[in-house]
């Protein structure tokens, strides 16, 4: 096992062992926000066929001088097609997203046109091509539609519905079980006693979790349980869960049960202790191919771990980009402390005219929750650097805008 490791080696370890889950089946309406298995192909051309841009008259000429009239053959509903081509000087009125007869050259719009009996009349000049949908205009066929990888929004699921893909191939959603360590943590729902607290944690990370797509089975507490208790609470969960994540007790103290419950199970331990703050209480172990991601029983210090260890290994299970979008930003206020290790600050991120700006948030204490309402973005500044000044230049992990 290694110790006090830098950040990315810890990221580097858990996401080599971390491959993609396999891939399943589901009705196209269930698929907003997860992420294709495979690639989708176009099965045909969209538009099929020429079809009518606006309402008004499909017409067969070349260019043509405003005042020309034409014998109207006939009248087009929505979901009617023609029953013969156009010929030269024949036109069918059509509405918009018709399929055009054989033969037209041109769509003229309605407010242009004077019906006179049979024959109408255009008070503009009417060119070839004009208010013509062409085949293929919006994607031909064999066209890549959607990238294995892609994360489903709400236009792709117009599109492959307008090529009728009733279902799509997504990759399961890991499922993820919380567990939050520690003597005196009761549950969120309970009222606590004196020298006890609620769990705020397993909610925060199952939120975190959901966010990034997994499919939370359990949030549990596992307050003053045995040895042997622990040791089957923790077995029962690595059966229902593709990743577990504990927080808690990864201290070195008397009382922190983390290492200890998973020696007990005869998990591996990959690393343990990183050398950032908050979160450096963190590690990570492996039995039967599963992960289990320990992080700190501190609020911002689990915030942290969950976003630098456990997000990451996340998204890799969906084989998405593992890592948030870092970026420049501008620093809106101060902080005054300085040297030290590599630290993540909470922060408020947002873009303007001149560029991204970010807030350092009150309550940067990691056993405090009061920035995590806002916090957006996590604000890296190197280990050993002098206090953060206001207008300085910082890095930031965009978490989400």
């Amino acid at each position: 096992m290694l110790r006090n490791v830098k950040l990315e080696e810890a990221q580097d370890i858990l996401l080599s062992l971390t491959t993609s889950l396999p891939g399943e089946t589901v009705p196209l309406l269930q698929a907003l926000g997860r992420v294709a298995a495979r690639d989708v192909y176009a099965d045909q051309s969209l538009p099929p066929c020429p079809q009518a841009v606006v309402d008004g008259y499909a017409v067969c000429t070349g260019a043509n001088r405003a005042g020309a009239g034409y014998v109207v053959k006939e009248r087009l509903s929505p979901g009617k097609t023609a029953n013969s081509p156009l010929h030269s000087g024949q036109a069918a009125y059509v509405a918009t997203g018709c399929d055009l007869p054989t033969g037209t050259t041109a769509v003229a719009p309605h407010e242009i046109a004077r019906l006179s009996g049979e024959r109408v009349v255009f008070t503009e000049e009417i060119l070839p091509g004009d208010n013509i949908r062409q085949p293929g205009e919006d994607f031909q066929s064999g066209s890549l539609l959607v990238s294995r990888g892609i994360r489903l929004n709400p236009g792709i699921i117009s599109v492959l519905a307008a090529f009728g893909k009733n279902n799509v191939t997504v990759f399961r959603r890991p499922k993820v079980a919380v567990l939050s360590l520690g003597g005196g943590v009761v549950s969120y729902h309970n009222i606590p006693e004196p020298g006890q607290l609620r769990d705020s944690n397993g909610p925060l990370i199952a939120a975190l979790a959901l966010r990034d797509g997994g499919q939370v089975t359990n949030v549990e507490v596992a307050g003053g349980e045995s040895a042997a208790g622990l040791k089957d609470h923790l077995e029962n969960l690595m059966q229902q869960a593709d990743l577990v994540i504990t927080t808690g007790g990864a201290a070195a103290g008397a009382y922190d049960q983390a290492t200890y419950m998973l020696k007990n199970i005869g998990a591996h331990l990959l690393f343990w202790q990183i050398k950032i703050k908050p979160g450096s209480h963190s590690g990570a172990a492996i039995v039967n191919n599963k992960i289990i991601i320990a992080l700190s029983g501190n609020p911002a210090a689990c915030a942290a771990g969950y976003h630098l260890l456990a997000g990451p290994a996340l998204r890799a299970l969906q084989e998405q980009p593992p890592y948030p979008k870092v970026l420049s930003a501008t620093c809106t206020n101060s902080f005054n402390k300085e040297g030290g290790p590599r630290r993540f600050l909470q922060g408020y991120a947002a873009c303007d005219d001149k560029g991204w700006n970010v807030t350092i948030l009150p309550g940067q204490k990691s056993s405090m929750l009061q920035s995590l309402i806002r916090a957006n973005a996590l604000i890296d500044i190197p280990a050993g650097s002098p206090p953060v000044e206001k207008d300085q230049k910082v890095s930031i992990i965009l978490l989400y805008s």
